[in-house]
């Protein structure tokens, strides 16, 4: 590997984890927070719906950047062991107290306490083996997907039978 790819794999790492930092704090601050006082149910189950798609967008780049970063260690570095997500224990800590505040949640949508539970879960595997005598091992499990997002203007009325 050139010293030019190093630096951007490691500028790029580093983008990375600030990313999934900064939008993890702002999930835990809207866990901490809740329920906002003004808010109708229909805007909380929209939010609830909101934050399960973050989630998963976020377990999804946890999966992309765990599989690059494999890969470049296979190919390039095959005698170092290193855990690309043992530095943050920080992002793991917030990771932890989300998931206790998930636990707390009143949601108004029980699926959505599932796939929150199991998202978080598979998260902080990624976070285990962070010493040098612990193998890494991430299990990725299927969860039942949350709901497709769709635009205000784009969904589709309900109609009442009569």
């Amino acid at each position: 590997m050139q010293l030019n790819d190093q630096v951007e794999f490691f500028q790029s790492s580093i983008n990375f984890t600030s990313f999934i930092h900064s939008y993890a704090q702002f999930l835990l601050n809207y866990f901490e927070g809740y329920p906002p006082p003004e808010a109708s149910k229909k805007e909380l189950i929209q939010s609830e719906n909101q934050i399960i798609q973050s989630l998963v967008l976020i377990e999804k780049l946890h999966m992309q950047q765990f599989l690059y970063f494999s890969i470049l260690q296979i190919h390039f570095f095959p005698n170092e062991f290193t855990n690309f997500f043992s530095p943050d224990a920080e992002i793991k800590e917030i990771f932890q107290k989300l998931n206790n505040l998930i636990d707390q949640h009143p949601f108004l949508i029980e699926t959505n306490r599932s796939i929150a539970k199991k998202t978080v879960a598979q998260i902080l595997n990624y976070y285990h083996g962070s010493t040098d005598d612990e193998t890494i091992r991430i299990i990725f499990t299927l969860s039942p997907l949350p709901p497709p997002w769709l635009a205000n203007h784009s969904q589709i009325k309900q109609i009442k039978e009569v």
